[in-house]
């Protein structure tokens, strides 16, 4: 049992560790924050995920929180609230969509332990348009692969996730690596069922991912995150398929925002990011824009 153990240990570090620089883009570029929602409803202060649908923006609390989704305008006024039944919110931090279904991801493991991780699944047909109202979910539920011990990790576990995107009928999960500051990406089915994952791929982002959303055109892949609350923003474009970081790769420094503590992003359309951040001592919880056709070279 002792070499079985050592062996997986080798090709964990081994797997982790392999070539998570050369993607890497010295070359940073930064972009100034625009005040787009300034303050969002008391009811969302914690607004972990964003989502752009049926000419509203929706977010939720993280951990701890109702088992609600909240619709909120550009006024950042509460305009529909949708209850999920049967569900609670252990720890939500990511929502996406495609054309039938929004997805919202219950695997926030900040420490580690976590045995019960779960993505759950609404259909927008059942989406109705009163102001409160309770739908039925479905649950995709998955565990990973390599995680064998669910003791806490004090922050410092690789199997952590914050950001997820929908893609061409499957989910991709991107990690919050607290232990070396990477993120590994897992693909996952749309379908209702019970899956074990591993990572396909990992990236040296140098900080701690909190969100992810493509492109309405599919063409860019955006994370965002922080490091010592300096948020950033990855951008990934020309990539093949789904081999997002296989393809052209940019770190971008986002101004205006030191302190902040950044939770979602969203595409207002191609060349337009939407990032929100949580309350703090320093922020109301909000929405910022950042124009992608106005990069400044940076200091990365």
């Amino acid at each position: 049992m002792t070499n079985i153990h050592s062996c997986l240990l080798a090709m964990f570090i081994l797997f982790s560790c392999s070539n998570p620089e050369k993607k890497e883009n010295k070359d940073a570029v930064t972009l100034q924050a625009e005040k787009y929602i300034p303050e969002v409803s008391d009811k969302l202060t914690e607004l972990s995920g964003l989502l752009i649908y049926d000419d509203l923006y929706w977010g939720f609390n993280d951990s701890g929180g109702k088992n609600k989704l909240y619709g909120f305008a550009a006024s950042g006024k509460i305009k529909k609230e949708i209850e999920f039944d049967a569900a609670k919110n252990r720890d939500w931090e990511s929502i996406t969509q495609d054309n039938k279904t929004i997805y919202v991801g219950d695997f926030g493991n900040n420490m580690g332990n976590r045995n019960n991780l779960l993505i759950y699944k609404v259909k927008k047909k059942d989406i109705s348009k009163k102001k409160e109202q309770k739908v039925d979910v479905k649950e995709i539920k998955f565990s990973y692969t390599n995680q064998n011990r669910f003791h806490y990790f004090d922050k410092s576990t690789p199997y952590d996730c914050e950001a997820m995107v929908a893609f061409k009928n499957h989910i991709y999960l991107f990690s919050k690596n607290w232990r070396d500051r990477t993120t590994w990406r897992y693909k996952i089915p749309t379908k209702k069922g019970e899956y074990k994952i591993q990572p396909i791929d990992t990236f040296q982002v140098n900080g701690l991912i909190t969100g992810a959303d493509i492109s309405p055109d599919k063409q860019k892949l955006a994370l965002v995150g922080y490091e010592n609350y300096h948020s950033f923003i990855w951008l990934f474009s020309d990539f093949k398929g789904d081999s997002f970081f296989e393809g052209k790769s940019q770190f971008i420094e986002l101004k205006g925002i030191n302190g902040s503590q950044t939770e979602g992003i969203c595409f207002l359309n191609n060349q337009t990011l939407l990032v929100s951040c949580e309350r703090t001592n320093s922020f109301m919880q909000q929405v910022f824009l950042f124009d992608l056709t106005k990069t400044e070279h940076g200091t990365h």
